[in-house]
Protein backbone atom coordinates (compact mmCIF):
# COMPACT_ATOMS: atom_id res chain seq x y z
CA UNK A 1 0.00 0.00 0.00
CA UNK A 2 1.29 3.36 -0.79
CA UNK A 3 2.47 6.27 1.70
CA UNK A 4 0.07 8.61 2.36
CA UNK A 5 0.77 12.34 1.76
CA UNK A 6 -1.27 15.63 2.02
CA UNK A 7 -0.62 18.47 -0.54
CA UNK A 8 -1.58 21.80 0.63
CA UNK A 9 -3.23 24.65 -1.42
CA UNK A 10 0.48 26.57 -2.64
CA UNK A 11 1.54 23.10 -4.38
CA UNK A 12 -1.37 22.51 -6.22
CA UNK A 13 -1.71 25.95 -6.56
CA UNK A 14 1.65 25.59 -8.51
CA UNK A 15 0.97 22.83 -9.87
CA UNK A 16 -1.87 24.24 -11.71
CA UNK A 17 0.25 27.02 -12.95
CA UNK A 18 2.76 25.22 -13.87
CA UNK A 19 2.28 21.79 -14.60
CA UNK A 20 5.59 20.93 -15.70
CA UNK A 21 7.22 22.20 -12.25
CA UNK A 22 8.22 20.52 -9.42
CA UNK A 23 4.88 20.60 -8.01
CA UNK A 24 3.22 19.41 -10.82
CA UNK A 25 5.57 16.14 -10.59
CA UNK A 26 4.47 15.90 -6.86
CA UNK A 27 0.94 15.54 -9.02
CA UNK A 28 1.65 12.96 -11.47
CA UNK A 29 3.53 10.74 -8.70
CA UNK A 30 0.04 10.51 -7.15
CA UNK A 31 -1.38 9.18 -10.32
CA UNK A 32 1.29 6.97 -10.92
CA UNK A 33 0.15 5.57 -7.51
CA UNK A 34 3.32 5.96 -6.12
CA UNK A 35 1.61 7.69 -2.96
CA UNK A 36 -2.19 8.26 -1.59
CA UNK A 37 -2.97 11.90 -2.26
CA UNK A 38 -5.52 13.04 0.88
CA UNK A 39 -7.09 16.25 0.19
CA UNK A 40 -9.89 17.95 2.42
CA UNK A 41 -12.94 19.80 1.27
CA UNK A 42 -11.16 23.20 2.99
CA UNK A 43 -8.73 22.66 1.53
CA UNK A 44 -9.85 22.40 -2.24
CA UNK A 45 -11.80 25.54 -1.34
CA UNK A 46 -8.57 26.90 -0.68
CA UNK A 47 -7.12 26.15 -3.96
CA UNK A 48 -10.30 27.11 -5.71
CA UNK A 49 -10.29 30.75 -4.30
CA UNK A 50 -6.89 31.24 -4.87
CA UNK A 51 -6.87 30.20 -8.55
CA UNK A 52 -10.28 32.29 -9.34
CA UNK A 53 -8.45 35.40 -7.45
CA UNK A 54 -8.06 38.16 -10.36
CA UNK A 55 -4.26 38.59 -9.22
CA UNK A 56 -3.72 35.06 -10.55
CA UNK A 57 -6.46 34.34 -13.36
CA UNK A 58 -5.16 38.06 -15.20
CA UNK A 59 -1.89 37.28 -15.54
CA UNK A 60 -1.74 33.32 -16.30
CA UNK A 61 -5.32 33.79 -18.10
CA UNK A 62 -7.09 30.82 -17.13
CA UNK A 63 -10.68 30.65 -16.48
CA UNK A 64 -13.14 29.54 -13.59
CA UNK A 65 -14.05 26.26 -16.02
CA UNK A 66 -10.65 25.75 -16.14
CA UNK A 67 -10.07 25.58 -12.21
CA UNK A 68 -13.53 23.69 -11.65
CA UNK A 69 -12.31 20.80 -14.80
CA UNK A 70 -8.67 20.84 -13.17
CA UNK A 71 -9.85 20.21 -9.53
CA UNK A 72 -12.58 17.47 -10.43
CA UNK A 73 -9.34 15.84 -12.91
CA UNK A 74 -7.56 15.92 -9.22
CA UNK A 75 -10.67 14.69 -7.79
CA UNK A 76 -11.44 11.46 -10.76
CA UNK A 77 -7.92 10.89 -12.54
CA UNK A 78 -5.46 10.96 -9.27
CA UNK A 79 -7.33 9.50 -7.56
CA UNK A 80 -7.00 11.63 -4.02
CA UNK A 81 -9.15 10.92 -1.39
CA UNK A 82 -11.33 12.65 0.80
CA UNK A 83 -11.43 13.20 4.35
CA UNK A 84 -14.27 15.09 5.86
CA UNK A 85 -14.02 14.47 9.44
CA UNK A 86 -11.14 16.39 10.63
CA UNK A 87 -9.87 15.92 14.22
CA UNK A 88 -9.66 18.85 16.84
CA UNK A 89 -6.01 19.27 17.03
CA UNK A 90 -5.91 22.80 18.27
CA UNK A 91 -3.75 25.37 17.16
CA UNK A 92 -0.53 23.71 16.53
CA UNK A 93 1.06 26.36 13.81
CA UNK A 94 2.23 29.40 13.95
CA UNK A 95 -0.55 30.07 11.30
CA UNK A 96 -3.61 28.87 12.72
CA UNK A 97 -5.29 29.10 9.67
CA UNK A 98 -3.05 26.16 7.96
CA UNK A 99 -4.16 23.62 11.22
CA UNK A 100 -6.46 22.35 9.17
CA UNK A 101 -3.94 21.12 6.74
CA UNK A 102 -2.14 19.52 9.24
CA UNK A 103 -5.47 18.00 10.86
CA UNK A 104 -6.04 16.02 7.61
CA UNK A 105 -2.94 14.43 7.92
CA UNK A 106 -3.24 13.29 11.59
CA UNK A 107 -6.69 11.97 10.18
CA UNK A 108 -5.32 9.70 7.39
CA UNK A 109 -1.54 9.54 9.30
CA UNK A 110 -0.01 10.99 6.51
CA UNK A 111 3.46 10.58 6.53
CA UNK A 112 4.33 13.80 5.07
CA UNK A 113 2.76 17.29 4.12
CA UNK A 114 4.27 18.19 1.13
CA UNK A 115 4.11 22.28 1.28
CA UNK A 116 5.87 25.65 0.15
CA UNK A 117 4.38 27.50 3.35
CA UNK A 118 7.36 28.38 5.76
CA UNK A 119 4.81 28.46 8.44
CA UNK A 120 4.32 24.61 7.96
CA UNK A 121 8.04 24.00 7.12
CA UNK A 122 9.51 25.44 10.25
CA UNK A 123 7.56 23.71 12.41
CA UNK A 124 8.50 20.74 10.51
CA UNK A 125 7.32 17.66 12.03
CA UNK A 126 3.88 17.09 14.12
CA UNK A 127 3.07 13.97 15.38
CA UNK A 128 5.58 11.87 13.27
CA UNK A 129 4.06 13.78 9.93
CA UNK A 130 7.21 15.31 8.18
CA UNK A 131 6.43 18.94 6.68
CA UNK A 132 8.91 18.97 3.48
CA UNK A 133 8.88 20.93 0.07
CA UNK A 134 7.74 19.84 -3.01
CA UNK A 135 11.39 18.45 -4.00
CA UNK A 136 12.72 16.76 -0.54
CA UNK A 137 8.80 15.05 -1.06
CA UNK A 138 9.77 13.74 -4.33
CA UNK A 139 13.62 13.27 -3.37
CA UNK A 140 12.06 10.79 -0.48
CA UNK A 141 9.36 9.06 -2.54
CA UNK A 142 11.47 8.09 -5.57
CA UNK A 143 14.18 6.77 -3.24
CA UNK A 144 11.65 4.41 -1.60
Amino acid sequence: MPPNAVVDASVLVSAFLFPASTPGQVMRLANQGLYTLHLSPILMEEVTRSLNNPRLKKPYGHTEENVRRWCQEIISEVGCLWTKNLPKIGQVCRDPDDDHVIATAVAVKAKWIVTGDLDLLDLGKYQGIKMVNPRTFLDEILAR
